[in-house]
């Protein structure tokens, strides 16, 4: 199971950090984020809580460092904050979404390293 959540880690990594450019540079060119985008967005956040899962699942064995339950919890906290933006303007919806992505890929490559 851990050898899983380490791999799976890099998934969650990856996935976030290529949606999250991608919808910024969507946003730069000034062009629509059409449904590919959206289900690469849902992909990579559905990875978020597959790794949280599985985290959860060691829990009892292996107790990691407080700092890498802040990251899990930081990450729930980040999509629970940018869902109610989804009925705002398609554009800033988009920067919205994108912007959050790639911060949690960023934070992931931190939470990855803290143990």
């Amino acid at each position: 199971m851990q050898t899983l959540h380490n791999y799976w880690a890099y998934v969650v990594v990856v996935a976030n950090l290529v949606v999250g450019l991608w919808g910024l540079v969507l946003w730069r060119r000034k062009q629509t984020a059409h449904r590919p985008f959206w289900i690469g967005l849902a992909a990579a956040w559905a990875s978020i809580i597959v790794q949280g899962f599985l985290g959860l699942l060691m829990f009892e064995q292996r107790q990691p460092p407080f700092s890498h339950h802040f990251y899990g919890f930081l990450f729930v906290v980040i999509m629970l904050v940018v869902l109610p933006v989804r009925s705002e303007q398609p554009r800033t919806r988009l920067l919205v979404f994108s912007v959050a992505t790639l911060f949690i890929g960023i934070v992931a490559v931190r939470a990855t390293y803290s143990l």
